[in-house]
Protein backbone atom coordinates (compact mmCIF):
# COMPACT_ATOMS: atom_id res chain seq x y z
CA UNK A 1 0.00 0.00 0.00
CA UNK A 2 2.75 2.57 0.87
CA UNK A 3 4.63 1.67 -2.46
CA UNK A 4 0.94 2.81 -4.34
CA UNK A 5 0.36 5.91 -2.21
CA UNK A 6 3.87 6.70 -2.56
CA UNK A 7 3.70 7.13 -6.10
CA UNK A 8 1.04 10.14 -5.75
CA UNK A 9 3.82 12.45 -3.41
CA UNK A 10 4.29 14.88 -6.33
CA UNK A 11 0.94 15.11 -7.49
CA UNK A 12 -0.53 16.63 -3.83
CA UNK A 13 -3.35 14.55 -3.72
CA UNK A 14 -2.44 13.70 -0.56
CA UNK A 15 -1.94 16.57 0.89
CA UNK A 16 -5.56 16.96 1.95
CA UNK A 17 -5.29 13.98 4.48
CA UNK A 18 -2.67 14.44 6.93
CA UNK A 19 -2.97 10.63 7.60
CA UNK A 20 -2.33 8.98 4.87
CA UNK A 21 0.89 11.24 4.13
CA UNK A 22 2.34 10.43 7.49
CA UNK A 23 1.76 7.14 6.94
CA UNK A 24 3.80 7.19 3.57
CA UNK A 25 6.58 8.70 5.42
CA UNK A 26 6.90 6.13 8.24
CA UNK A 27 6.45 3.44 5.94
CA UNK A 28 9.02 4.77 3.18
CA UNK A 29 11.41 5.16 5.94
CA UNK A 30 11.20 1.71 7.63
CA UNK A 31 14.49 -0.75 6.64
CA UNK A 32 12.53 -3.08 5.22
CA UNK A 33 10.71 -1.33 2.72
CA UNK A 34 14.23 0.49 1.63
CA UNK A 35 15.36 -2.60 1.04
CA UNK A 36 12.81 -4.42 -0.72
CA UNK A 37 12.75 -1.08 -3.32
CA UNK A 38 16.57 -1.51 -3.51
CA UNK A 39 16.19 -5.30 -4.21
CA UNK A 40 13.62 -4.67 -6.78
CA UNK A 41 15.46 -1.79 -8.49
CA UNK A 42 18.71 -4.24 -8.67
CA UNK A 43 16.35 -6.52 -10.61
CA UNK A 44 14.72 -3.80 -12.99
CA UNK A 45 18.23 -2.73 -13.53
CA UNK A 46 19.82 -6.45 -14.64
CA UNK A 47 17.16 -7.03 -17.08
CA UNK A 48 18.12 -3.39 -18.71
CA UNK A 49 21.67 -4.20 -18.88
CA UNK A 50 20.73 -7.63 -20.40
CA UNK A 51 18.83 -6.11 -22.76
CA UNK A 52 21.34 -3.15 -23.69
CA UNK A 53 24.18 -6.08 -24.16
Amino acid sequence: MVTVLSRLGNSHLLAEWANLTAYVSRGVARPAYRRAFADQLAVFEAASARKRS
